[in-house]
């Protein structure tokens, strides 16, 4: 007899993590040099993000863990720069394109995985993909000379997305 598939990924990803810090709490009550929790809570992200690959590599094969397995992964990556130091929480504008850029991967992922079949996730994940790499794009010289502040830049693009979201829920309302 088959057991049913499960039908959510959230177990697997929490047990993971689960699984992790509890060995962390087991070495570290055993005296065991291990790094503080402090410096290491980035990896819950990371192992989550090999769940949900490990989900669609054998498990549940739903495209959509491509996605979530890249956006745990991409924050993973960006939360141990921050608490490695290579980057601060006073130099926001420094890493805050990393949102966009990493949830437009993940959507790109996502389409992709799911066969290129809609073009709804590829059109926003280029736009987000695109609204962060010209972001990171604006803290160069030679391109802060060239385009406005990236405060402008933001506000001007968030009012365009949210436009666009906004017609668009209203467009689908009337249907």
């Amino acid at each position: 007899m088959n057991a049913p598939r499960p039908t959510s990924r959230i177990p697997l990803i929490i047990g993971v993590a689960a699984v992790t810090g509890g060995l962390w709490l087991v070495l570290n009550a055993q005296d065991v040099g291990v790094p503080a929790f402090k410096r290491l809570w980035p990896i819950l992200f990371l192992l989550a993000g090999l769940a949900a690959w490990l989900d669609l590599a054998f498990l549940s094969r739903q495209p959509s863990s491509a996605g979530w397995g890249l956006a745990l992964f991409g924050l993973g990556v960006l939360f141990f720069s921050l608490t490695a130091g290579y980057t601060s929480m006073v130099r926001i504008l420094d890493w805050l394109p990393s949102f966009p850029t990493i949830l437009g991967l993940s959507l790109l992922a996502t389409w992709l995985a799911e066969g290129r079949r809609s073009p709804n996730l590829a059109i926003a994940g280029v736009v987000l993909s695109g609204l962060g790499l010209l972001g990171f794009g604006a803290r160069f010289d030679w391109l802060k000379r060239l385009l406005p502040s990236a405060q402008m830049i933001w506000a001007v693009l968030l009012l365009a997305c949210g436009a666009y979201l906004v017609w668009r829920f209203v467009q689908s309302s009337r249907a």
